[in-house]
């Protein structure tokens, strides 16, 4: 628990720096290289639909570059969604684990539960509330925005699961002590981060 926590730290730090610089071309680097290493760990795991993965994993790395190259405000904004996905991951175990009945795919996934997706969904919603609290120019739709992402995360989570299932496996590495591989950390922000963009696009364009 202790080196998953340092881990977790590290990690965050590492997220922390690269938003707080605000360089183009560290992020688009940085981006690129888990990009790389998520797909290597998809081949050598030998999980199934190639091309699939490939798109799985670099459209989230296209929209992640796109929306930095193209938005105002665009690095805030990206740590603001990867901390949802982040907040949505945590508060979905700790209310799941501690409250969870009412399996959802315990096939595939058999710690995901309702209790649990409500209880990420929650602090999606809170996390909202508190980023239009902070600025009164975002529009309340934002909470929507992040609660989409939340429910998107899960099945981010839960498709790579799938994959890992079918594969035999627990983790897809060993590179991040305690949490596993590139694809285990990033498995929620490959759904949840392009939904989010996308929906923020949509949403500006019909200026709701």
């Amino acid at each position: 628990m202790l080196l998953r926590l340092l881990t977790a730290l590290i990690i965050a730090s590492a997220v922390f720096l690269v938003i707080f610089l605000k360089n183009f071309w560290l992020f688009f680097v940085v981006i690129l290289l888990v990009c790389l290493a998520a797909y290597f760990e998809w081949l050598s795991n030998a999980f199934k639909n190639k091309l699939f993965g490939f798109f799985l994993i670099f459209n989230f790395g296209f929209w992640s570059i796109y929306w930095i190259s193209d938005q105002f405000l665009a690095y805030i904004f990206y740590g603001i969604f990867i901390l949802n996905t982040a907040v949505f991951d945590t508060f979905a175990y700790v209310v799941g684990s501690n409250f969870g009945k009412n399996y959802i795919a315990k096939k595939i996934s058999p710690n995901k539960t309702l209790e649990g997706l409500i209880g990420g969904l929650f602090s999606s919603a809170l996390l909202g509330f508190l980023v239009i609290l902070y600025d009164g120019s975002i529009s309340n739709v934002f909470i929507l925005v992040l609660i989409v992402g939340g429910i998107s995360a899960f099945f981010g989570d839960l498709l790579i699961s799938y994959y890992k299932r079918q594969a035999g496996v627990k983790d897809t590495g060993t590179i991040l002590p305690g949490h596993g591989g590139i694809l285990d950390r990033i498995d929620s922000h490959l759904v949840a981060t392009p939904v989010i963009i996308i929906m923020w696009y949509f949403l500006e364009y019909f200026q709701l």
